[in-house]
C-alpha cells in the first residue's frame, strides 16, 4: 500500500454537523499519511471551530485556519492550494462522504499510471431520503488514454461532467503557468476550465467503482441524470418560470463558452487545434442550452 502523503483541503461555512462527519470519513481513510486542512470562510456558527479543534486534540493530521473575512467560496477553495504539502490533493466538500477506500485506490491508480493528472471514482448521489438510484457518469474516463494534449483536451470536453472537479490530483498540476488552476475559472463558477487545465497536462482517470456519496435535492439528482441518458427533461416547471428561464439561460451559457475559449487559448498552442476545440465547445454548450429549452435530449444509445 502507498505511503505517499495526500493533502485533503476541506473549505467550510457554517455547517459544524456536517464537517463533523466528513472529518470523522476523512480521518478514518485507509490511507493513512494524510494532512487534512480545513478552511473556514469566515463562520459565524462557533460550532465549526469547537468541531475542527475537538478533531484536532484527537488527529495531530487536522489543521484548521478561519479567514477573518468571507472571501465567498472560490477564494477559500483556492486557499488551500498554498498550504500543500503532499504529492496528491483532494478538495472535499463538507457535506459529502467517502468509502473508507476512496483516497488509497485513487492514489494507488495515479502511482500506478504517471500520465494521469486526476483520479476519480464514481460517484451516487444522496438525497434527503436515501440514496439515489445509481447512474454511471464517468464511463467515458475508465479506460481512455492519450498522449496528446488536443485529444485529452476534446475528450474532456465531449464527456465532461461535474464530480470530476472532487477527485484526487497530481499536486503539480494544482497550478498552471504559476497561477492556481482556480484563477481560470470565471463568474458562471463552471468547472470545465480547470478540468481542461488538467487534461491539457495529463490523463484523467475515473474508477468504475462507488467511493463517494454527494448530496443534492432530488430535482438536482434527475437532471444529472436526464444529462447522462436523455429522453424527456425530468423536473417540472410552470410556463412563467420556463419562459422567463430563457435570458439567464442563454446569459449563462454564453459565459460558459467564452470562459472555456479563453482556456483553450492558453493551453493549446496550435492554432488550428485551438480553433478546432473552440468551434466544439460551443456546438456542445449551445446544443445543451438548445435541449434545456426544448426540455428534451437524444437518449444515449444503450440507455435503460
Amino acid at each position: 500500500m502507498s505511503n505517499s502523503l495526500v493533502t485533503v483541503g476541506i473549505p467550510t461555512y457554517n455547517r459544524p454537523e456536517k464537517l463533523a462527519r466528513a472529518l470523522d470519513l476523512i480521518c478514518c481513510q485507509s490511507h493513512g499519511n494524510l494532512q487534512i486542512l480545513v478552511s473556514d470562510n469566515a463562520s459565524e456558527d462557533p460550532r465549526v471551530a469547537e468541531v475542527v479543534q475537538d478533531r484536532m486534540r484527537s488527529d495531530p493530521r487536522v489543521s484548521y485556519h478561519r479567514h477573518e473575512t468571507n472571501l465567498g467560496p472560490l477564494a477559500n477553495f483556492r486557499s488551500l492550494i498554498d498550504e500543500v504539502a503532499g504529492e496528491f490533493f483532494l478538495w472535499a466538500a463538507d457535506d459529502d462522504r467517502w468509502e473508507p477506500f476512496f483516497i488509497a485506490r485513487c492514489v494507488n491508480e495515479l502511482e500506478r499510471d504517471p500520465s494521469l493528472a486526476l483520479c476519480q471514482m464514481e460517484g451516487q448521489y444522496e438525497v434527503t431520503d436515501g440514496l439515489f438510484e445509481f447512474f454511471a457518469e464517468g464511463e467515458a474516463f475508465y479506460d481512455f488514454s492519450s498522449a496528446s494534449a488536443y485529444e485529452r483536451v476534446q475528450h474532456l470536453i465531449r464527456n465532461n461532467f461535474d464530480k470530476l472537479f472532487y477527485g484526487v490530483y497530481r499536486a503539480k498540476f494544482l497550478k498552471y503557468g504559476g497561477r492556481s488552476v482556480l484563477d481560470w475559472i470565471g463568474p458562471t463558477f463552471n468547472e470545465i476550465p480547470l478540468l481542461i487545465l488538467l487534461a491539457a497536462q495529463g490523463n484523467i482517470r475515473v474508477l468504475p467503482t462507488v467511493g463517494m456519496y454527494k448530496i443534492a435535492a432530488k430535482s438536482v439528482c434527475e437532471q444529472a441524470r436526464w444529462e447522462q441518458i436523455g429522453g424527456r427533461y425530468p423536473v417540472p416547471a410552470k410556463w412563467g418560470d420556463y419562459f422567463r428561464s430563457f435570458r439567464p439561460l442563454h446569459k449563462y451559457h454564453s459565459g460558459v463558452i467564452s470562459e472555456v475559449s479563453a482556456t483553450i487559448d492558453d493551453v493549446i498552442p496550435d492554432r488550428i487545434q485551438a480553433q478546432a476545440l473552440r468551434r466544439l465547445v460551443a456546438f456542445r454548450i449551445r446544443c445543451h442550452e438548445l435541449y434545456f429549452v426544448l426540455r428534451w435530449k437524444p437518449r444515449r444509445r444503450g440507455a435503460p
